[in-house]
């Protein structure tokens, strides 16, 4: 019965794949208006006071529509789960978490989304996904104020949910103590493993920068053994978990070298 719909994420795909959109649309409803959107941005008088309705149209398209004694049988499958919490987020761990769940049970995950406080950084992460579709930065027009608890608020809505999991790999992306301070000794991974010296903790939202032995700096993004780790004598190829791989090669990871810090 929609007399608008709005088509969001144009940005995203190609114009045969919208084609094709605008046709199956066309087959459920071939009334209304169909409206281009990027990030769900519309004219609000496009949406408001347009006297659209017709209850002619809306009988037309089902008899039954009055008729009030009609169940509707709702799929008692799909739930949501809302996680809120005060504290920081390691958004890259965060990240890597995602997308693992997305790989798992991307089908069943209709659309996630949340703000989340991040360690070291002064503005609010905000994220949205869909299915595979994940779309996620720091917004300069939200930051933490002084006054302000910094908290994370995630909603998952999906088909057989497994709350508990979900509360518990967002849970394990939640800053806790380091296990290194400013001036250890630490092996960092860059495509090899590195010998430097940590040189500061949690910049620009990682728990390490640090100085490597050739002079160039790095940061490590997530306080594990994967990334770095206790110095030992020499360097070798980096190890690679069987998990995922290296955070550079993670959805949205910049390209390039993007182990290397700005100095």
């Amino acid at each position: 019965f929609a007399d608008r719909i709005l088509l969001n994420k144009c940005d995203l795909v190609d114009e045969e794949t919208i084609e094709k959109v605008y046709k199956a649309i066309r087959g459920i409803n071939s009334n209304a208006d169909i409206i281009r959107t990027q990030h769900s941005q519309v004219e609000p008088s496009k949406l408001i006071n347009i006297e659209a309705f017709s209850l002619d149209k809306a009988l037309e398209m089902d008899p039954e529509f009055l008729n009030t004694e009609s169940e509707h049988q709702h799929d008692l499958t799909v739930s949501s789960a809302s996680i809120r919490f005060e504290g920081e987020l390691n958004h890259q761990q965060l990240r890597m978490w995602l997308s693992e769940l997305q790989q798992n049970t991307a089908k069943d995950l209709f659309r996630y989304k949340g703000v989340l406080a991040v360690k070291g950084m002064p503005e609010k992460f905000v994220f949205q996904g869909v299915h595979m579709l994940f779309n996620g930065s720091f917004d300069t027009r939200f930051r933490w104020s002084r006054a302000e608890v910094r908290e994370c608020r995630l909603v998952f809505i999906g088909r057989n949910l497994d709350k508990k999991a979900l509360e518990k790999g967002v849970m394990d992306c939640k800053v806790g103590v380091l296990r290194f301070k400013v001036g250890d000794a630490v092996e960092a991974n860059c495509e090899e493993w590195i010998q430097g010296t940590v040189i500061k903790l949690w910049d620009e939202g990682n728990p390490y920068r640090i100085r490597l032995h050739n002079g160039e700096e790095c940061f490590g993004p997530v306080d594990t053994d994967e990334f770095v780790r206790k110095s030992a004598a020499g360097s070798g190829t980096a190890w690679r978990s069987t998990q995922h791989g290296p955070w550079w090669e993670q959805p949205g990871a910049s390209s390039g070298k993007p182990w290397r810090a700005r100095r």
